[in-house]
């Protein structure tokens, strides 16, 4: 009878340990921890253009790692004089 109990619950084990790993939280690999609107994991690279600033305003928050306020902000306004630049060396048309 013991070792039924032992079979049973060493089968319990197995079947959820796969189901953990499958339902990881953003953030939990090194990321910002930003989930976006397509469901997926948002890198730090990415935070800016997909999130925003603040990053809550278009993505879901999960495990929000230290910094990525900071890095939403930085990255936003790097995104702003990027864009400024594209605009500055638009050339018109009809001169």
């Amino acid at each position: 009878m013991r070792r039924i109990g032992l079979s049973v619950s060493l089968f319990m084990v197995v079947q959820v340990l796969p189901a953990s790993s499958a339902f990881a939280a953003c953030g939990d690999n090194g990321g910002p921890g930003y989930r976006n609107q397509a469901g997926k994991c948002v890198g730090w690279e990415a935070l800016a253009r997909q999130c925003g600033n603040p990053p809550s305003s278009k993505c879901t928050a999960e495990r929000v790692a230290e910094g990525s306020q900071e890095a939403a902000e930085k990255g936003s306004a790097l995104r702003s004089l990027m864009d400024r630049s594209h605009e500055a060396k638009k050339v018109p048309a009809n001169p």
